[in-house]
């Protein structure tokens, strides 16, 4: 029994193992030696020990997911939380098991954040989120994580930013809003789903880029900032198209513009940021993380079920409605597109003072 179980755990070679182990006679000398050498008990107890959790680690993974996973979502309820139930109800299909989806909204996704990279790196405690929880975050505030100790796991999605105001704004477009916010120094204000958060970022930049400044009113999610900007408690608010469309096409805010390089077809009568002259395009994208250390097998189940899920026709009928974009990308792919976003914003960030808004 001792000599396969050394061989499996610490690759000995067999001619050792033979002459040390696999005979009585050198089973008894070697045991003769350890009692007069703790050292040595010490180090096979030792190399037992992590030969076992070793031996439970791999099990757990190739038999990934024996149990329900939770998907945390770091903002109010509303279109992201909407995206990630329906991921999570189709990809419990391929996984068979339940996923079930929760709110840990607050201080613009990090909190959400910040529990999930607390989770044991197992694959049963996921985030669904904007990578600003990462790529901002970390570099406007002091959220109890860092950028290392969070992995992206899979892009679901992309799409452009949408800009509308409030229905008695004293301006049209964009153009009449810049003039505005420049004749009104700090008076125009600015409503997002947090400190930190990509759509606030979005606001940051397009005031950079034109020339003026907002007034930031940080929200615990698009939801309250919609309600704020639609009671008349803000002038703009910037979020998913979808979820602002509606509004619009509802009589109850304003369109100012969308910030794609050219036109979404279904938002063609809304002018982009670049035709009102101010150069700028911008994009959200909204993924899957975990905390750092998944194991390589969880991450290739999760990444062969999130990819069914994102890439099926259902999927997409679903997300259109929201003027959203299915953009499966795998863990490597993600993980490449979110340090280059990282690197953008490590440059951005501190010329725009972010850590003082």
């Amino acid at each position: 029994m001792v000599g396969p179980s050394v061989r499996i755990h610490f690759g000995v070679k067999m001619k050792e193992v033979g002459a040390r182990f696999c005979t009585p006679c050198g089973l008894i000398n070697e045991r003769r030696k350890m009692l007069t050498n703790g050292s040595s008990w010490r180090w096979v107890f030792k190399g037992l020990v992590c030969g076992a959790l070793l031996s439970v680690l791999n099990l757990s993974a190739q038999g990934f997911p024996t149990k329900a996973i939770t998907i945390v979502v770091p903002y109010a309820p509303g279109a992201t939380d909407r995206e990630a139930r329906k991921i999570a109800e189709l990809a419990a299909k391929h996984l068979g098991q339940t996923v079930l989806v929760e709110n840990r909204d607050g201080a613009g996704g990090t909190i959400g954040a910040a529990y999930v990279a607390r989770a044991n790196p197992d694959g049963y405690t996921l985030l669904y989120s904007a990578p600003a929880v990462l790529t901002v975050a970390p570099l406007v505030g002091k959220p109890p994580y860092v950028y290392e100790d969070l992995m992206p796991l899979a892009r679901a999605s992309i799409t452009p930013h949408y800009l509308a105001a409030r229905i008695d704004a004293p301006f049209r477009n964009a153009r009449e809003m810049v003039a505005y916010a420049k004749s009104n120094p700090g008076k125009l204000t600015f409503g997002s789903p947090g400190n930190g958060t990509a759509v606030h970022l979005a606001g940051e930049a397009l005031a950079d880029a034109a020339g003026f400044q907002f007034t930031h009113v940080p929200h615990r999610g698009l939801a309250p900032a919609l309600t704020a900007v639609m009671g008349g408690f803000v002038d703009v608010v910037i979020g998913a198209p979808g979820v602002i469309n509606a509004q619009v096409e509802a009589g109850k805010l304003r369109p100012i513009a969308q910030f794609g390089a050219t036109r979404a077809t279904a938002l063609s009568n809304v002018p982009t940021l670049k035709e009102q002259g101010i150069d700028l395009a911008l994009r959200a994208d909204f993924g899957f993380f975990a905390p750092k250390g998944l194991p390589t097998e969880v991450v290739q189940r999760l990444n062969e079920a999130l990819q069914k899920a994102i890439e099926s026709e259902e999927f997409k009928s679903f997300v259109a409605v929201s003027l959203v974009a299915p953009a499966f990308l795998n863990a490597s792919d993600y993980q490449a597109v979110v340090d280059a976003e990282r690197a953008i914003y490590a440059r951005v960030v501190p010329k725009l003072a972010l850590g003082n808004r």
